[in-house]
């Protein structure tokens, strides 16, 4: 699976991502994304909900998985697209991202 780290934070995109590659994953890091359909997923650190807004509305959207400290600002876009979005409550622990990718995700309840 190829997924794209988005974050600003070029720390936190990095220690993600390593994780995510010891995982198995095929990661690139990304502090902007032009493409995303280019890729399998996305995992979006940090609060941009109108840009997950607009990747939920391409026909060819990647899963995509949010780690956010507004989880409940993406309630009823995760409702609309619960079978390829995940929201996940800042902090989150890497192994919480990788069961999100891999179709298990355990979304926080206040989304």
């Amino acid at each position: 699976m190829t997924v794209a780290v988005i974050s600003r934070d070029r720390e936190m995109r990095g220690v993600l991502a390593r994780y995510l590659a010891s995982a198995g994953f095929d990661v690139h890091e990304c502090d902007e994304l032009a493409r995303p359909a280019s890729f399998t997923a996305l995992v979006l650190l940090g609060d941009a909900i109108d840009r997950v807004r607009a990747w939920m509305e391409l026909a060819s959207a990647p899963r995509v998985v949010v780690v956010t400290s507004r989880p409940s600002a993406l309630r009823d876009l995760r409702a609309a697209h619960e079978d390829r979005l995940s929201v996940l409550a800042a902090p989150a622990f890497g192994w919480e991202v990788v069961d999100a990718l891999r179709g298990h995700p355990k979304d926080d309840p206040a989304a």
